[in-house]
């Protein structure tokens, strides 16, 4: 994939070490127990470009409050979760983001501008006037999470600038090639499933649009991966996929099982993660 300078909403100088991180719904959440696991190993990450559900999760973590992000999802009782994603499901059509997802993010990302936080943030969306990739690293960090999580078909999109924003995953749902634009080495986790299984279980037009979202994710994914398997190998890249497969896009009444996931192949992988970062 090739980047013209128009596609990078803010230019910048290259960083170390960048973690990417694909989107994947409910999957997604698994990206905290990742994070956990190279938080406690002291991995430097310098930066973090990440996608859909990947931006949740990364820009709560690059705004410090993952940790309470977590034991919040934890606490909630199934009922109380049950209410909260009902609660999203059943607005209508095209609704605002900002009014729906909004304040719920903004107590942990508390109004922050990525240009002051503490790491290299990127949130990638997709521009609907043209169906190009767009690299959010300035400005809002809320307005770029949302942009980057936007499902086409729930919600309206998200203005920057001139540009109408969705959902990233859209058309790179690991943007793991961005990465090696901007920094020296990459680690890129896809909680991804490998394989999409659609089970026919009374669902409504939500979980519709969201698979059929995540098809066209895991399709360009495989395609990606074919044509940028050479570039890991001769780039400083090293890839860690997520056992999602059994998992459902909107399971977020296991959320401890989905972080674990998350935390078991970071440790499964640490050994690997510590050799790749140390060498030169």
């Amino acid at each position: 994939m090739v980047f013209q300078k128009n596609d990078l909403l803010y230019p910048r100088k290259k960083k170390d070490l960048a973690l990417v991180l694909s989107g994947g719904s409910a999957r997604g959440l698994a990206h905290i127990g990742v994070l956990e696991v190279l938080e406690k190993n002291k991995i430097p990450i310098d930066a973090i470009v990440c996608t859909s559900m990947g931006a949740i999760v990364g820009g709560i973590y690059a705004a410090g409050k993952l940790k309470e992000f977590k034991e919040d999802l934890i606490s909630l009782s199934h009922s109380r979760m049950k209410a909260l994603f009902w609660s999203i499901k059943l607005r209508k059509p095209d609704s605002d983001p900002e009014k729906v997802v909004g304040p719920f993010l903004n107590k942990y990302i508390q109004d922050k501008k990525i240009e002051n936080l503490g790491i290299d943030f990127t949130a990638v969306a997709t521009n609907l006037k043209n169906g190009r990739e767009v690299f959010i690293n300035k400005g809002s960090l809320l307005k770029a999470v949302l942009a980057s999580m936007c499902l086409p078909g729930i919600f309206h999109p998200v203005e920057i600038g001139h540009k109408l924003l969705i959902d990233g995953g859209v058309v790179d749902p690991l943007p793991q090639n961005y990465g090696f634009i901007i920094a020296k080495k990459v680690i890129a986790v896809n909680a991804m499933p490998k394989k999409i299984c659609y089970k026919q279980n009374n669902n409504g037009v939500f979980e519709v649009l969201s698979e059929a979202s995540g098809i066209i994710s895991n399709t360009l994914l495989n395609l990606e991966n074919l044509i940028t398997l050479q570039t890991f190998k001769d780039e400083k890249g090293l890839f860690i996929q997520l056992k999602t497969d059994n998992r459902k896009p909107f399971d977020f009444y296991n959320i401890k099982e989905l972080i674990d996931i998350g935390r078991k192949e970071a440790n499964k992988n640490i050994k690997k993660i510590i050799k790749f970062v140390r060498d030169e």
